[in-house]
């Protein structure tokens, strides 16, 4: 399912929100690819919207992190919260804020999830969220 740019026009009108389409934010991110490996390389979207281009890097951050650190749970967990420290993020309009926090949480907690089966805590978690909502404001 192909999501929408724009959610309305007045919001087009009024601050300029158009959001980037996902093959645009792929082919921009692969020409920084050697960052997006790198898991704890800083990105700043300063007007992240709900998050595509932060969505994009956080899940190729994780893919490394799972590639190289996917059979130790500690490892696991220790390295996909350096990945969440690495993202933020700045927006004028709070639902996309609460929106992009929601969306980058979504995707670190599957794979944690996942990954951390019998290891993962709500303690953890908490601390995921705490950094989100500092990161993305």
């Amino acid at each position: 399912m192909k999501k929408s740019q724009i959610k309305s026009r007045e919001r087009v009108t009024d601050f300029g929100e158009v959001f980037t389409a996902d093959r645009e934010v792929k082919a921009m991110l692969d020409l920084v690819k050697h960052e997006t490996d790198r898991i704890d390389s800083r990105f700043l979207e300063p007007a992240c919207g709900d998050g595509n281009f932060l969505a994009e890097v956080l899940t190729r951050k994780l893919d490394v992190v799972r590639s190289r650190y996917g059979k130790s749970p500690d490892d696991y967990e220790r390295y996909s919260v350096i990945a969440i420290t690495s993202v933020y993020g700045v927006e004028i309009q709070k639902d996309n804020t609460i929106e992009c926090r929601k969306r980058l949480f979504k995707i670190w907690d599957d794979q944690y999830s996942k990954i951390c089966q019998k290891t993962s805590s709500e303690e953890c978690r908490e601390s995921v969220r705490f950094i989100l909502n500092k990161n993305i404001l």
